[in-house]
């Protein structure tokens, strides 16, 4: 299985980033009960960002995901959007501050069909701005026309590369200024993956900024800028993405080999 390309503009991987990070993560503490899962994590996210956070199995990430975009209430600490807390803030509320998550496992309504799927990706969207929220439809089935193909179908019936899809496509419809997606490449075949990734460097290149949590490391050291590396609930390092990847600590405990 190869990586995809680095997309252009993510070598040095030091891109400009805003004086006031789009997402600010403090100190993140997420219990569950007498087990910590995450345990005072720092996070960063710029304006116009692709980050990456990689770690094994157990590691705390989807926690600290669910953490960050309300679905889970932190122990402690500070999650900040766009300049505001949002700390504890219901998902409801992030996604119509600007924050949208594709959740692990895709989570799509299996009994409903791509269409509706989709209506509810709009839902905040459809409230403000009726024609806006149908021009972004016809965007986001551009990225996806696999999708536009089966908008009767039922969710349930698509493979798992097509739920993915309508997963991101959910997400998108929202009109999020970040995208959390978690464990994108779950379950899911090489080929899929080559189809994906290209699209959310795409959507990164048009400005939107994407926190992505990814067990294939290969993958999301490739097409990010900067990446976080965490294990047993804390972030073990960072940096950038292009410099991670010849780490000999990642290259022996997530990339398979070895540093010469």
């Amino acid at each position: 299985m190869s990586a995809p390309d680095r997309p252009s503009g993510s070598e040095g991987v030091n891109r400009p980033r805003q004086d006031q990070a789009l997402l600010a993560v403090a100190g993140l503490r997420v219990s569950y009960g007498r087990i910590e899962a995450v345990r005072g994590v720092d996070l960063e996210v710029g304006a116009g960002e692709f980050v990456g956070l990689i770690g094994s199995n157990g590691a705390g990430k989807t926690s600290l995901m669910r953490a960050i975009s309300g679905v889970l209430k932190p122990a402690a600490g500070q999650v900040r959007f766009d300049g505001a807390e949002t700390t504890g803030l219901a998902s409801h509320r992030m996604v119509a501050r600007g924050l949208a998550m594709v959740p692990e496992g895709r989570m799509v309504f299996a009994d409903q069909s791509v269409r509706d799927n989709l209506l509810l990706g709009s839902f905040t969207q459809l409230r403000r701005d009726p024609a806006g929220a149908v021009a972004e439809q016809d965007r986001v089935l551009a990225l996806f026309p696999r999708l536009r193909e089966r908008l009767d179908q039922e969710a349930g019936t698509l493979s798992g590369g097509e739920q993915q899809m309508l997963a991101i496509a959910r997400g998108l419809l929202s009109r999020p200024r970040l995208l959390v997606i978690d464990e994108l490449s779950l379950g899911l075949a090489p080929l899929v993956l080559d189809m994906l990734f290209p699209v959310l460097s795409e959507l990164n290149r048009q400005g939107l900024s994407i926190l992505l949590v990814e067990q294939m490391a290969s993958y999301a050291l490739a097409v990010t800028h900067r990446t976080y590396v965490m294990e047993n609930g804390r972030v073990l390092f960072d940096g950038p993405s292009a410099e991670l990847a010849n780490d000999p600590r990642v290259m022996d405990a997530y990339l398979g080999r070895r540093a010469s």
